[in-house]
């Protein structure tokens, strides 16, 4: 792709028809998100924040609150002590964001991305038709339409992933899309607007290299494993019964 196509709308919908036809129904669990197509899952935990601003992994929330992260993990109960009479006080000032991926995180994902496709100049981004800063003038005709969802199709490189929201309007919105896919489609991206976690299907070498990167906070899952409010099986034992 040249260097001025570095992000553009799509022309037409063609490169998105195999994605809705694969999908589970809406809200039975990763599948519903990912295409269940790939040999392997990750989930991605998208970080808190600090007072200072800085990111806080859930594992180190779950140290604080005596309860337990893993691939399954819910933030409320998770985040809820265990023993909070006599806990110091909480490692987070913000519960982690819901729908975009904090910089630093996207940053390292797109690395590893990058590194298990062959078309990383050339992927296919989706964006939530819902958000009231996109201007109607620069809505592409190109729209990807699942079960309860409806998406903007673009084009462009990888490293273009952050740039929709300044690219649409004239004053900037970081928006990271919610969908993501190379030409190749060698991997798959989706999130959600009421999703605080990203979800991929690719490789197992991907989603290996995905859970043993320093930077990222990720877990090997499956598409059928739930992803609602209440799937979470482990710190279920929430809030403490009263005295």
């Amino acid at each position: 792709m040249s260097a001025d196509r570095v992000l553009g709308s799509c022309a037409d919908s063609t490169a998105a028809a195999w994605i809705a036809p694969r999908l589970m129904s809406f809200g039975s669990g990763v599948g519903a998100l990912v295409p269940p197509v790939f040999e392997s899952y990750a989930r991605v935990l998208h970080p808190a924040r600090a007072q200072d601003g800085s990111p806080v992994r859930w594992a180190d929330v779950a140290a604080w609150s005596g309860r337990t992260v893993h691939s399954m993990a819910q933030w409320v109960p998770m985040a809820f002590p265990r023993e909070s009479p006599s806990l110091a006080a909480a490692p987070f000032r913000d519960a982690p964001p819901n729908r975009d991926i904090p910089p630093a995180t996207l940053t390292a994902l797109c690395d590893v991305l990058a590194r298990h496709t062959t078309t990383p100049d050339d992927c296919y981004f989706g964006l939530w038709e819902g958000y009231g800063w996109i201007p109607k003038r620069a809505m592409p005709h190109a729209r990807l339409d699942v079960e309860n969802r409806s998406y903007l199709l673009f084009r462009g490189s990888l490293n273009a992933v952050g740039q929709i929201g300044d690219w649409l309007g004239p004053h900037f919105y970081r928006q990271v899309p919610e969908l993501w896919w190379p030409a190749d489609r060698s991997w798959y991206v989706a999130g959600d607007t009421d999703l605080d976690s990203t979800y991929i299907g690719g490789s197992t070498e991907l989603v290996h290299e995905l859970g043993t990167d320093p930077r990222l906070e990720a877990w090997s899952i499956s598409a059928t494993d739930p992803i609602d409010a209440g799937s979470d099986p482990i710190n279920r034992d929430w809030p403490p019964p009263r005295p």
